[in-house]
């Protein structure tokens, strides 16, 4: 079977970036992709098969947005030569249109649109009255150009519990819940170093500015940032001047599995997650994570045994407390109970079930 998977965008290496890419070599498939960026994401080398890019990467939101949705809608052609047709992101479901009659579409979904559905009111507070009133205009034809492209699919795949339900909400559709897979040979346990890591992403959803804030009143305690993103910038400012605190931007795949295989434990507190495969990552070294009660993470973290849940409405202190609780001989006692949790999203069984759905669906 002749299978093509088309994902928004490359801008970063991000769980669903890798997702797309374990897929692809799994079920040898070719990628199609917005754009891909030559120095914030995964090597070319990594993808298995051909790679169609549709186009160059804006720096505008908005503009971005109406580009691609173009691009994918009026550039993809091609994709009639197809039997299978897997798309993963938001934009990209613009392209169902060219995929042939008969040929089954499978879209696995990441989460319903966030800036147009659950974190609508989020976003809309962080924009000055004019941005306001642009955004309010603009995420009604948002959500009229997703929910066209959502119905043009056969099989909606949800990436864990939390979005089957953001599915279920918003657009009364069924799902079936296939959680990423965890690369459970990438990261191994090397040693117990001294410091938390966090590797998620840098911005504001992700709110490491906030960990950095508590990492500020722990002198005592080391934090090592070795991640990118648009909050970077203002992270680094905030650290600036602590000794205990490192920020190192993104890293290459030898440094990161260096930086995980040594640290105490990672810390992770985004709003209201998708899944969240960086805690699992984590575990697959053995090491603990520290993180939020709420989203995706409820469904991988298991408290006090693979990590520590701090409040779904924390405080600075609410983090101290938690850093301060998995000490080096606390972390170490969770290492086996971590790798036994992470083993249970492999690589290999993520693969099979995706097989089954395609096969017996």
């Amino acid at each position: 079977m002749k299978t093509l998977i088309i994902h928004d965008r490359f801008m970063f290496r991000g769980g669903a970036e890798r997702l797309v890419l374990i897929m692809a070599k799994g079920l040898n498939a070719d990628l199609c992709t917005g754009f891909w960026s030559y120095t914030e994401t995964f090597p070319k080398s990594d993808v298995p098969n051909k790679l169609f890019i549709l186009g160059n990467p804006s720096q505008k939101s908005g503009w971005r947005y109406l580009k691609f949705q173009w691009l994918f809608y009026f550039k993809t052609k091609f994709i009639k030569d197809y039997d299978l047709v897997i798309f993963s992101g938001n934009n990209c479901l613009s392209a169902a249109h060219n995929v042939k009659k008969g040929v089954k579409k499978i879209f696995y979904c990441h989460t319903p649109v966030r800036h147009a559905y659950d974190l609508k009111n989020h976003y809309l507070k962080n924009k000055v009255w004019w941005k306001k009133i642009i955004m309010s205009c603009f995420i009604p034809f948002s959500r009229l150009v997703y929910k066209w492209g959502f119905n043009q699919m056969d099989i909606v795949i949800a990436n864990s519990l939390n979005v089957q339900n953001r599915i279920k909400k918003y657009l009364n559709h069924d799902s079936i819940i296939v959680n990423p897979p965890i690369q459970t040979t990438k990261f191994k346990w090397l040693a117990q170093g001294d410091y938390y890591l966090s590797f998620s992403r840098v911005d504001k959803l992700k709110r490491v500015f906030d960990v950095v804030r508590a990492f500020q009143k722990m002198p005592d305690k080391k934090l090592v940032v070795s991640s990118g993103g648009d909050d970077l910038e203002n992270v680094k400012q905030l650290a600036n001047g602590y000794e205990n605190i490192k920020i190192l931007g993104w890293q290459n795949d030898d440094e990161l599995k260096n930086l995980v295989g040594n640290c105490l434990a990672t810390i992770y507190i985004p709003i209201n997650e998708d899944f969240g495969m960086t805690p699992l990552e984590s575990m697959s070294a053995g090491k603990p994570c520290i993180g939020v009660f709420d989203g995706g993470l409820k469904e991988t973290i298991i408290d006090r045994l693979t990590g520590k849940f701090i409040p779904e409405n924390y405080t600075i202190e609410d983090i101290i407390k938690a850093v301060e609780w998995l000490t080096p001989e606390q972390a170490l006692k969770m290492r086996a109970d971590c790798e036994m949790q992470a083993e249970k999203f492999s690589e290999e069984k993520f693969i099979e079930k995706m097989k089954n759905i395609i096969n017996n669906e």
